[in-house]
């Protein structure tokens, strides 16, 4: 399968949206991912797969000064346990280490053992709680964060 990663465009929110009412309880809206592709901070970026072509996954993360924090990452359930969100993880490393940020965070549920699992593996650290952080449950989140040595 030759997967491709490149920027979200508007005509890709079908999918993406389909991707998102699967994987999440409290799934983001259209205009959730129109914001972040008009956003001078944001990079929403896809997975696709070429022929025939089909949204695999995405990843939205914002960049300001120094950091970059992930915001969303979710892989098409049919897809997943293929490497696919470990790609979207390597390109945005690559990002943070070309644009020479310092430190990368997020947030990720407590009771989300793979993705845990999946930070971990590459180099993300938890660092803190945010108590009753998820509206939908109440569920405390995970902060994990991975540093960048400097230039």
């Amino acid at each position: 399968m030759e997967l491709q990663i490149r920027r979200m465009r508007e005509a890709d929110l079908d999918s993406i949206l389909a991707i998102e009412t699967a994987s999440f309880t409290s799934p983001w809206s259209r205009s959730a991912f129109e914001n972040e592709m008009r956003a001078i901070y944001a990079h929403p970026l896809v997975v696709t797969q070429a022929v025939p072509p089909h949204i695999l996954g995405y990843l939205c993360f914002w960049m300001v000064t120094d950091e970059c924090h992930i915001l969303n990452l979710a892989v098409h359930p049919s897809f997943r346990r293929a490497g696919i969100a470990s790609s979207l993880i390597r390109r945005l490393l690559e990002v943070c280490e070309h644009k020479h940020i310092r430190g990368c965070f997020l947030e990720v549920r407590i009771s989300n053992k793979l993705a845990i699992s999946l930070y971990r593996k590459f180099g993300f650290v938890p660092c803190g709680i945010r108590k009753r952080y998820y509206p939908d449950t109440g569920e405390d989140a995970m902060v994990m964060k991975r540093r960048f040595p400097s230039p």
